[in-house]
């Protein structure tokens, strides 16, 4: 990748960083991911999170569902209108770590097909990115992890550009160990603030069902967010089968939603008002925790 990018990318982590401290919590909010369901089920995933207070939603789209509302389905777009009332705000979620594997000279087809969707329905408030490098096996080993790196970062931007021009808003997950990357070319930044820089929100997958925990995984990370002042949720997962201490569902259902809005609270007091909220990964599993 041309260093252009990292030079962008890296003025744009300058200009959101401040030295005060963080400013009075916000109260945090609740959003929530939603996967492999279709938008027949759009009644009830509303429902579900009108009930518990979650009030953003990161819908992946089946592809079908996908190519139904971009050429216009009428009941597609209505399912679509009753995920969004109520005061719901929906995401567009998509992404895959093969995106980032070689550079990229056009946009994936999906991130398209979301963007023409919008443009002739007006049916997102954002669209939500979930790349996830640090998957991918040439990262792990080491082989292309700066090429990685570099495919990423010019794709969150190129993304973010298309977004913006339809005045989408670019969320992105991110993990913790971005926190302690810095790439080549790209000065003392890390990873994480150059992605934080080149969107207008991101996820933190530190995914611990203890604070303990959480601020020794994720506390390098949500210090480096907090210090953008852009806006940043926790994520927190409900996966069964997680590896232990990562996952909500093996805690007794009842304190699921006590127990992150307690976490949220600290993470507020202690991070300041860019702290946005929780992420909860994701509805199906937690459906299936809750027993609904």
């Amino acid at each position: 990748m041309k260093r252009v990018h990292f030079i962008a990318a890296t003025a744009a982590v300058a200009a959101t960083r401040g030295t005060s401290a963080p400013a009075a919590a916000a109260t945090p909010s609740r959003s929530m991911w939603v996967w492999q369901t279709s938008l027949d089920d759009a009644a009830a995933v509303a429902a579900f999170a009108r009930e518990h207070q979650i009030g953003t939603l990161y819908f992946s789209l089946p592809k079908d569902d996908r190519a139904a509302v971009a050429a216009g389905e009428a009941a597609r777009l209505r399912q679509l209108q009753t995920l969004a009332a109520g005061a719901l705000t929906v995401y567009a979620t998509i992404g895959d770590p093969e995106w980032v594997e070689k550079p990229r000279t056009k946009l994936p087809a999906t991130v398209n097909t979301i963007l023409e969707a919008h443009a002739a329905h007006g049916v997102f408030s954002g669209i939500a990115l979930d790349l996830e490098p640090h998957t991918l096996p040439a990262w792990k080993d080491g082989s292309a992890k700066d090429e990685i790196a570099a495919n990423y970062v010019a794709l969150l931007g190129s993304i973010h550009r298309a977004a913006a021009a339809q005045q989408l808003p670019l969320l992105a997950t991110v993990h913790p160990t971005y926190a302690k990357y810095s790439p080549p070319q790209s000065g003392s930044n890390t990873l994480l603030q150059i992605a934080a820089g080149a969107t207008d929100a991101t996820v933190l997958m530190a995914y611990r069902n203890a604070e303990t925990t959480l601020e020794s995984f994720g506390g390098a990370a949500m210090t480096q967010l907090a210090a953008t002042a852009r806006p940043w949720w926790l994520g927190v997962s409900t996966h069964t089968g997680s590896p232990a201490g990562t996952s909500y569902a093996t805690l007794p259902p009842a304190t699921f939603f006590s127990s992150i809005g307690k976490t949220a609270s600290d993470l507020a007091t202690r991070y300041g008002t860019s702290f946005a909220g929780i992420a909860v990964e994701d509805y199906r599993n937690t459906v299936a925790l809750l027993g609904h």
